[in-house]
Order: structure tokens, then sequence, then C-alpha cells
């Protein structure tokens, strides 16, 4: 699995991001990571434009990075595609979806043409193979562009169980002239779907250390205040949409036993989504509604203020019913950057990041005997918390930075040009 790069100066390009899913503003943390790669690549010199869909909630706030939404629909309540609203739980795609992909993908198509005709792009990046990388790699044939795609989950789920779908992701990787994949579930199943592997490249996502950062024992006391989190607690934290790869019932099922050994435990979930009412059943029919609090939707700004509060970051993704899974999710990086001590599944993608011992506990999927063991070890044990969380701060850094993303994908791009045979 290729992921070397050079240091040596490119020279800055115009690249065009396809995606379906962006921050619809400043303090929206959903697909952050597509904005801060862009903003990272923009900060090394370079020209990003974004296409994406309309979206109602949608601004269109300052920044160096350009957005140019298309519509695809009217009306706009119909428009489903992208932010997370196209499928059912991530397993499966919503019938709607169906019908308005011929005219999103023509919208998306048009879009694209008429600002290359305008700016005149140097390389295409599509994100998620399904459904962006397909018509980047039309337009990318018709401009005579290179193209790159970078998977980030349920495209490549989607890709396997479609065989149209399928046909689809195997167009655009013959187009492709670099993929990139965020974990090796991601990288092993675009070989499966027929990428050529000399032009595979496994690419972890960035994090921003400065926001997610380690604050003082004052400042954590101040933050803990706010929250109305007594001292003497141990806060637990789980950031993530509320869908079954994200494993949250595991993390209640654990908490029992874990609070049988630690009786100040006190668990914070933060996300939203379809399994918000099974979850709270859970909580009942365990006697928990005084160690639980469901905290909504988190702004990303409020993402970064309550890992300053936390102890333990629990991460217990898994493989759900339709074979779906995570492939690192961000919060995690987001986790080790604020210094939390982790507790997470051992899954491909999050064992890019976390050693087991070094910088978090890693434990087996769908085993909450073993998620409450780690969380016990680490209520109890203050020096361990400490370690592990310096461990994973400075691992984030050094490996997992927004420009170390974006200077491995600058070399991408001119290696796609060279190939191409196109001097800029």
């Amino acid at each position: 699995m290729k992921d070397n790069h050079t240091s040596a100066p490119i020279q800055p390009l115009k690249i065009c991001f396809i995606t379906s899913s962006y921050p619809v503003d400043a303090n929206d943390g959903s697909a952050r990571f597509i904005h801060s790669m862009a903003q990272a690549l923009v900060d090394r010199g370079h020209h990003v434009d974004v296409v994406l869909p309309y979206q109602a909630r949608l601004k269109k706030w300052p920044d160096k990075v350009r957005l140019f939404p298309f519509h695809y629909i009217w009306p706009a309540s119909l428009a489903i595609m992208g932010y997370a609203q196209a499928t059912h739980s991530d397993k499966k795609l919503r019938r709607l979806a169906y019908a308005l992909a011929p005219g999103f993908a023509m919208q998306q198509i048009r879009t694209l043409l008429q600002l290359h005709r305008k700016f005149r792009y140097d390389v295409l990046h599509g994100h998620w193979v399904i459904p962006n990388g397909v018509t980047a790699a039309w337009v990318s044939k018709h401009i005579k562009r290179p193209l790159l795609i970078s998977l980030h989950g349920s495209d490549i789920f989607f890709a396997t169980k479609h065989p149209l779908l399928k046909r689809a992701a195997q167009y655009a990787f013959a187009r492709a002239s670099a993929v990139t994949a965020c974990s090796p579930s991601l990288y092993n199943g675009a070989l499966a779907l027929g990428a050529q592997v000399e032009r595979m490249h496994l690419l972890p996502y960035g994090v921003d250390a400065e926001r997610f950062h380690v604050v003082t024992a004052e400042e954590r006391a101040i933050v803990r205040q706010q929250l109305g989190i007594a001292s003497s607690q141990i806060v637990v934290s789980f950031i993530g949409r509320l869908v079954e790869k994200k494993g949250g019932e595991y993390l209640i099922k654990a908490l029992p036993l874990v609070r049988s050994c630690l009786p100040d435990i006190l668990c914070l979930i933060g996300g939203t989504g379809p399994e918000y009412s099974r979850l709270c059943g859970l909580v009942e029919r365990y006697g928990l509604r005084d160690s639980v609090r469901f905290l909504g939707n988190l702004e990303w700004n409020q993402v970064a203020t309550l890992l300053k509060a936390t102890d333990i970051f629990v991460a217990p993704s898994i493989h759900d019913t339709e074979g779906n899974v995570d492939g690192l999710p961000n919060t995690i990086l987001e986790a080790m950057a604020s210094g939390c001590s982790i507790v997470a599944t051992n899954l491909p993608g999050i064992s890019l990041a976390i050693s087991d011992g070094i910088h978090g506990r890693l434990v087996a999927e769908r085993n909450h005997e073993a998620l409450a063991r780690a969380i016990i070890q680490l209520g109890h044990d203050g020096g361990l918390r400490a370690t592990l969380g310096a461990n994973a701060r400075y691992r984030a850094i050094q490996k997992f930075s927004w420009n170390v993303v974006a200077a491995k994908l600058a070399t991408f791009y001119a290696g796609a040009l060279a190939e191409s045979g196109i001097s800029i």
C-alpha cells in the first residue's frame, strides 16, 4: 500500500473538488474533512474550487475555498443527494436517490464543464467514487485532465452490493490516475472492484491540531463546570452519527459493568441519527438514566469543547449487519490531538492510528465486556490515561496533520499531470 511522497516544490495548481457532502457552515462538523483537505491545499499555495449539490442550509462562508453548488431537483425539499441524506442508516440507498441520480449526474457534469471553460482546471478530484468519481471520470476524459478519486466509506460498500454501481465504480477507477483510501478496508475494497494496485494510495485523514489541543487543568475545570460535570466524575465520550456501524449499543451495554467499578462514571453521547430511539431504550432498560446524557447534534466547536472535558473517548465501531464499516473516524483523530485516552475497536482503519497500549486501548468489535474492562482500567489509572493521551497527541501531530495530507495529494496531482503529459 503506497503512501510515500516527495517534499520537492510543486507549482501551484488549479484543483476542482467534486463532492456530495460538505460542511454547511463554519461550525458544521459533517464532512469536515473535505473542507480541511481543501483548505490545507490552499495554505500550500494551490487554488481549490468545490462543486457540490445544493442544500438549503449551505452558506458560502468567508473562505479562500470557493463553493459552486448546483441545483438538480425542484422543489428543494426533494434534494436528498449527499449530506448523509440519500441512505437509510448508511445501509441502503433510498428509492428517491435512484430516481434523482440521472438528473444529479447531468447537472454535476454540466456545472463541471461550465467551470472548466471559465477557470481551466489542472486536475479534478472526486470525493466518493459513487457518485462523484463517476461523473468526474466522464468530465476528465472529455476535458483531457487527470483525475484523482478519494474513497471515504459507504461508496465502496454500495458499489460492492449493487451490480450497476459496481460497473460505474469500475469505469471511474479505470479513468483515475490515482485513488486514495483512508483505511485498509477501503483500499482492499477498491482493488476488489478493479482499481489498479499501482494507482492506489493509503492516505488517512488529517486533523486540525490547533483547534483540537491539550488544555490546562484550570481550563479543563472551567469547561467541566460549564457542562455541569462534577470534579469527581469520570467522563466517557462518544461522538458520531447514531447509526449501527458506530457501535453505540455496545458502549451502553458496557456501562452497567463499568458503573459497578466506577460509580461516578458519566457517559456523554454527541450526535443524532436513526439509532437514537433504540439507544435511549437501552439506557432505560439498563437503568442508566443518571449515567448517560444525549447531547444531540454538535457543532464543530462544540466537539472541541466536549473533548476538553473528556477523560476517555470511546469509538466502538463495528461491521454492521449489512457489512458496512467505518474507515478511520475523524473524531478519533480529534480525540488524539486533544490528548484524550482512547478506547476503540481494532478495525483496520482505526488500527492505522492507534497501537494498543501505546496510543490507546483496542478491543474486539461487538464485545461489550472487553470494552468495559478497558474503560475500567483507564478509569482507575490516571497515570495511564495521561501517558496514552500524550502519546496519541504526539502521533496525531506527526502523522495526521492536514499539511502532511496536502503534501501527499499535491505529489499525486503532479505525478498524474506528468503521466498525462500536461504542462502547467
